[in-house]
């Protein structure tokens, strides 16, 4: 799947919240978009209906579908429109307020050389490009060449900045 980028995340809060002592994992993909050598070939198409990917002919017709070779279901996908700020807000927002509250937590991106990884968590541009907004508007960290990693680091310190005796 050159095409692809997993994010995973042990995930203490939010709709897949673990039973207290348990650990959760939740894998999530985010379909990168394609470059002009790579769109007349694509092979695996998101199906974010029904949190899977599955791979299709050259034809855009879906191959009979197998599990783990042609057919993949994730607990999250995202498609190759969905901006950053959606990523971390349905994957990684609930994982970042439970560490404030004191709880472990990982998100990490995993995937082939080229997948968006890089992308994904450190977004485009400079460090002051991700950490402003986009268009003077909006929270820190949320500007349009932000990732994951701005974005948490932003929710972070504004948790911070609530609760200075923390």
């Amino acid at each position: 799947m050159s095409s692809s980028s997993s994010t995973a995340a042990a995930n203490a809060a939010g709709d897949d919240a673990a039973a207290p002592g348990e650990e959760g994992i939740v894998v999530a993909i985010r379909m990168r978009p394609l470059n002009s050598r790579e769109s007349e070939s694509r092979v695996w198409k998101v199906l974010e209906k029904h949190e899977s990917i599955i791979q299709c002919t050259t034809n855009d017709f879906p191959e009979p579908m197998v599990d783990g070779h042609t057919f993949f279901m994730y607990n999250k996908t995202f498609g190759e429109s969905t901006m950053t700020p959606q990523v971390y807000e349905q994957t990684s927002r609930g994982i970042v307020d439970s560490v404030v509250n004191g709880l472990n937590g990982t998100i990490f991106a995993y995937g082939q050389t080229s997948s968006g990884k890089t992308y994904t968590m450190q977004g485009s541009g400079t460090l002051e490009d991700g950490a402003t907004t986009a268009g003077g508007t909006g929270s820190p960290g949320r500007g349009e060449n932000g990732g994951i990693v701005h974005m948490a680091a932003c929710d972070i310190f504004a948790h911070i900045e609530k609760e200075p005796e923390r």
